[in-house]
């Protein structure tokens, strides 16, 4: 598989803890010259999970300390396996503005201790799960200037039932003005470090096939926000990392009664897309030059 990966161009690949502590995988990583982004899961259980991932346990606690240990415990054994960054699903949904603002404080201490960067994912059930939270937390802050993110704005698709603050969005809607993007982009466009490039849509993170004539407007508009995002990277003089992210069930809808069969091979899926971003991209340095 990794060949493959190498194959079509890319030059990372992204992992979980119980992924990277596979026998192997880490010196099949090295062999293939491809670099590794850590995913983390903070407060997780991942200790003693193999490759069935059976006894997994995504989240098993409310505390800001034991997020913040957690954080420590996993970044730090990414930094010694040589990832060049973390990516982390941190926190909680449902604590308050001043208890995240409190975690990612001492996030950016551990960041700073480890020597690593660590991007905060805009992931469902995590402190960054919607853009309404993800303003409240993060605009005025000077002392959370440091903070990254990877922006997945699939998951505030499906949270907000629509896309929004494109032309494609307006479709259906009355209201064909969202007066919150707009401050909320250039906030994606200041902390954003990382892309997760899969294609949300009303009622689900993972439209079935994004090259589907059906999703062509959840295309544009997910296009649009990469574009932003990705232009003030370019701006900034940072690698500008784009990762295509459709996956497998639970993501993709499967065909009933046949053992969670895809209605949708999941290569073509980021195959596309990644071919999406390429063609672009050119145009996106091209213009955050100007």
């Amino acid at each position: 598989m990794l060949q493959k990966v190498v194959a079509a161009g890319f030059k990372a690949v992204e992992m979980h803890a119980v992924v990277w502590r596979l026998d192997g995988v880490l010196d099949d990583i090295r062999e293939a010259g491809l670099e590794l982004v850590a995913q983390v899961h903070t407060s997780s259980h991942v200790d003693g999970v193999g490759a069935d991932q059976k006894g997994m346990m995504y989240m098993t606690s409310w505390e800001v300390e034991d997020h913040l240990s957690s954080l420590k415990t996993l970044a730090s054994e990414a930094k010694k396996i040589g990832a060049i960054a973390v990516n982390s699903h941190s926190g909680v949904d449902g604590w308050s503005i001043e208890q995240a603002r409190e975690f990612l404080r001492g996030a950016l201490v551990i960041e700073k201790e480890l020597g690593i960067e660590i991007f905060h994912e805009t992931h469902r059930r995590r402190l960054f799960w919607n853009p309404f939270q993800t303003r409240d937390i993060l605009a005025g802050q000077e002392d959370l200037a440091d903070v990254k993110l990877n922006s997945d704005i699939s998951h505030w698709v499906v949270c907000l039932e629509r896309t929004f603050g494109h032309e494609c969005s307006f479709v259906g809607n009355s209201n064909k003005v969202d007066p919150w993007f707009n401050e909320v982009m250039d906030l994606l466009k200041k902390h954003c470090c990382m892309i997760h490039a899969r294609v949300g849509y009303a009622e689900g993170p993972q439209v079935a096939d994004p090259a589907a004539p059906e999703y062509a407007g959840e295309l544009k508009a997910h296009m649009f926000y990469w574009e932003q995002i990705a232009k003030a990277q370019i701006a900034k003089g940072r690698v500008s990392i784009i990762e295509p992210e459709h996956g497998p069930w639970p993501y993709q809808q499967s065909v009933p009664n046949t053992d969670m069969a895809p209605t949708h091979d999941i290569w073509e899926a980021n195959d596309f897309v990644k071919e999406q971003v390429k063609k672009e991209f050119p145009t996106w340095v091209k213009e955050a030059g100007n």
